[in-house]
């Protein structure tokens, strides 16, 4: 039988695809030029779309048009690569990768290929691993399952050495990301028992330095910054990146440069160039301490430490490693090709797996998340991160908490922020989203009791429900859109939009206007400021001005505040319900100004709870002795929002008090 299943390493400076052979053996396919990985570089020329190691070559003839380590910018909405009017992102960017390698697996197996395994580092987010999988969809794939690069790297060390239990370090530093994974490998299980990294470490910053070093010393010779010329920096970047190799083999190496006719001859030492990347190595030092300490563990309960990644060839990698643990790394597997021979072996079971067939080895994985998750909550006077799974949790995995009721009448909707990371501050850790929950039958506030399940599947990618436990029913949710950010949140910078919806009846003649006009110049004066937008709506009368900021048009809007005909009010909240609808996030308060009684009462009261039911606050603000004042506290969000003037003259003060509330109080109106 055909296997269409493989497993791909997609990594940041070199790619490999492998898969389990008729006898049961994970093997690299080498690709079209019969190299067992391929450079993850991309040219475009003209119509064509080149990847490998033509399009590294060429870094140096066409800079502008060659893209590289794609992968550091993988979830990255506010990232793309843009070449003749087109825009790239960086899954789309690696799906050319993908298709690469699938076009040379299929040349060389024969056969077409539709399934794969794709690995990524241990440490990639919510983000990075949704937008893997998108690229391999890109690429015509489907994509059975994200696995872990040290797991991945483990799996086909655990089949290397069946039949012998040991406790792993698996320490993968590759071109662009560096993780640190413990792993028990127990019979047939090879159990993660704890992982930690940095998705933005790896042999590029060991090439940065070495580039930087290179290039001052030829601005001290030359008085000329080679950096500040983009092919030239490319010449630079290939001839460092060659110095390095060269030194894990070599005790010094020289460099020749030359640059607008000058020259350039650097010798460089291994003891420089370690010298240089101290501090890089001491990230990678902290972590696997870091990860050490996670797992409860001490470098002497590891008995052997695995390498993956290509810049683990690096003499002061190794040197490190004897440091800490006393002994040297195991070398009988390929770092450069372990990952993806690992995620060849977990195809080959899935794929199995799915054919209802027997798989073709008998090993199980399972593996841990490397982020906590945690939701947004309000606490002590700020925004604060409450973690709901922990880090190094076995996925897949889930947490239900059903501690959620409503806070006002009528409401249909639950805002939720969702974070990954292990800082209490949230803006510290990475915001996976503003989720809005919704379909919640309108209830009294506080009657509906919601439970909601936070989890990580077995591709480390988060799902959340919600569930309204009165009625059994899941509830429908989407990511809110909008331009209201967590660091707005946090800031107090939330906008809002208020609309004053102003009686303007019959009974509204004369002095009662003007005190009216005057009072919602005061509240106008003291509300306006950098995110506060003020709507004015007369009722008869409709919109007088949308959402504004500008002083004269509101100023024009309540000059034209004219008393006339009846009291249609709900007619009046539903122009301002319109009025408002705009982005989520937004806060509305509707401030309603009035002397007497609505024309229709039970539609007032409708609009009133649409009102509430989509998240706004409905104050009223009751003048003179004939108010109903029993149903415009039913009208409002909260009894507090109720106020009442025995005296029209008494309007300013109270419209000036409640500006001061909205002003001060946004924490009160913003849902987290």
């Amino acid at each position: 039988m055909k296997t269409r299943a493989v497993g791909i390493d997609l990594g940041t400076t070199y790619s490999a695809i492998a898969y389990v052979n008729k006898h049961g053996v994970p093997e690299i396919l080498p690709n079209a030029e019969s190299a067992r990985i391929t450079p993850s570089v991309i040219l475009f020329d003209g119509d064509d779309i080149i990847v490998g190691d033509y399009a590294k070559q060429a870094a140096v003839a066409f800079p502008e048009q060659i893209v590289e380590f794609v992968k550091r910018h993988m979830g990255e909405s506010d990232f793309t690569f843009e070449y003749r009017g087109h825009h790239y992102t960086p899954e789309k960017l690696s799906s050319f990768i993908l298709a690469r390698l699938k076009h040379d697996a299929e040349h060389r197996l024969g056969h077409r290929i539709d399934q794969a395994v794709i690995t990524v580092p241990a440490y990639f987010g919510d983000h990075q691993r949704r937008a893997t999988i998108r690229a391999g969809e890109l690429a015509g794939l489907q994509v059975l399952k994200i696995i872990n690069e040290p797991t991945a790297a483990a799996f086909a060390y655990g089949l290397a050495n069946q039949g012998r239990d040991m406790r792993c370090l698996v320490f993968d530093l590759g071109g662009g990301t560096f993780d640190v994974t413990i792993v028990d490998i127990v019979g047939q299980d090879i159990n993660v028992i704890a992982t930690t990294g940095d998705h933005q470490l790896g042999g590029k910053d060991w090439d940065d330095v070495l580039i930087a070093h290179v290039a001052e010393a030829f601005r001290a010779r030359h008085g000329i910054d080679p950096l500040d010329d983009l092919a030239a920096y490319h010449d630079l970047r290939q001839k460092c990146v060659s110095a390095k190799l060269s030194l894990s083999r070599r005790p010094k190496v020289n460099v020749f440069y030359d640059f607008q006719g000058r020259i350039l001859r650097q010798e460089i030492t291994r003891q420089t160039f370690e010298d240089l990347s101290i501090g890089l190595l001491g990230r990678c030092e902290a972590l696997t301490l870091d990860v050490l300490e996670d797992a409860r563990l001490s470098p002497r309960d590891i008995d052997t430490v695995l390498l993956a990644g290509g810049s683990t060839r690096m003499p002061m990698v190794r040197a490190l490693i004897k440091r800490i643990f006393g002994k040297e790394p195991a070398t009988d597997i390929n770092p450069d090709e372990c990952v993806a021979l690992g995620a060849a072996l977990m195809a080959a079971l899935e794929s199995a797996r799915l054919a209802g067939e027997k798989p073709p080895v008998d090993i199980r994985t399972h593996d841990v998340t490397s982020h906590s998750l945690g939701m947004v909550v309000y606490r002590d006077g700020r925004l604060a991160n409450s973690p709901i799974i922990r880090r190094n949790s076995r996925i897949p995995c889930e947490r239900t908490r059903d501690d959620y009721v409503t806070t006002h009448d009528g409401q249909t909707a639950m805002d939720l922020w969702l974070v990954q990371g292990e800082s209490r501050d949230p803006l510290e850790c990475n915001v996976l989203g503003h989720f809005e929950f919704y379909g919640i039958p309108p209830r009294p506030a506080g009657q509906t009791q919601l439970a909601v399940t936070y989890r990580y599947n077995s591709n480390g990618i988060v799902e959340v429900e919600a569930m309204d436990i009165n009625s059994g029913q899941t509830l429908a949710h989407r990511l809110a859109q909008g331009g209201v950010t967590l660091e707005d949140l946090a800031r107090n910078r939330v906008p809002m939009h208020i609309a004053l919806v102003i009686d303007c009846s019959g009974s509204m003649y004369g002095r009662n206007i003007r005190d009216a006009a005057q009072a919602a110049r005061a509240f106008i004066e003291r509300t306006l400021g950098p995110n506060k937008f003020i709507s004015v709506v007369a009722f008869p009368g409709g919109v007088l001005c949308p959402p504004t900021q500008d002083p004269a048009v509101l100023d024009q809007a309540i000059a034209s505040l004219t008393p006339i005909g009846s009291t249609p009010m709900a007619r009046g909240l539903a122009q301002a319900r319109a009025a408002l609808k705009g982005a989520s996030g937004v806060q509305r308060v509707f401030v309603v100004l009035t002397d007497g009684h609505p024309d229709d009462p039970e539609a007032t009261t409708a609009e009133a709870h649409r009102i509430k039911r989509m998240g706004g606050r409905l104050v009223a603000v009751g003048v003179g002795r004939k108010v109903h004042k029993e149903f415009l506290q039913e009208l409002c969000s909260r009894p507090s929002d109720y106020h009442h003037c025995d005296a029209s003259i008494e309007l300013e003060g109270t419209f000036i008090n409640l500006a001061t509330e909205l002003t001060d109080a946004g924490q009160e109106t913003r849902r987290v």
